[in-house]
């Protein structure tokens, strides 16, 4: 078991912004991020979640809401350069066979610019959602790890419309 907790906690790369009111603020007149799906562990590709599939599906997502997905080149002439950030982890526990380990974060990076020098320019994660992680055996690693994107993807469109209520 502690095996277990210890690749857990490897595969989650801790967030610095959450979804509170302080975060979604950072939202407000956003009409449009550039998704990037990075790239996930071999195990992730070879059970069929590829890079590409994943990103057509949140910039379907986000485009249904009435967020326009931008192209990389558009990302960066854009103001603040918004870039919404998946990050998808699946690695088969060695020590318990029968189980998948998995991480799924989602994350937006802005442009910032700091109060106490407004010359010194950053780019930040200006909302996430806490990640999820977690175990689940082979027959339903896909529609677990799926349902579990969706979920990130709903959380954040909750929080932009929420931020953008016109």
């Amino acid at each position: 078991m502690a095996g277990i907790v210890a690749l857990l906690a490897g595969l989650v790369v801790p967030a610095l912004a959450i979804d509170t009111p302080n975060e979604r603020i950072t939202l407000v007149g956003l009409t449009g991020v550039h998704v990037v799906v990075y790239d996930m562990s071999g195990e992730g590709e070879r059970e069929g979640l590829t890079r590409s599939s994943l990103q057509a599906e949140l910039e379907q997502r986000l485009r249904l809401a009435g967020l326009r997905p931008l192209g990389a080149n558009e990302a960066l002439r854009s103001t603040g350069r918004p870039t919404l950030e998946l990050r998808l982890n699946l690695a088969r526990f060695p020590e318990a066979p029968q189980l998948y380990v998995y991480s799924v974060e989602l994350a937006l990076r802005q442009g910032i610019r700091l109060m106490r020098d407004r010359t010194i320019e950053s780019f930040a994660i200006t909302w996430s959602d806490p990640p999820q992680v977690g175990t689940v055996e082979p027959a339903r690693r896909l529609s677990v790890i799926r349902d579990a994107v969706r979920a990130k993807v709903n959380q954040f469109i909750t929080a932009w419309q929420a931020a953008n209520p016109d």
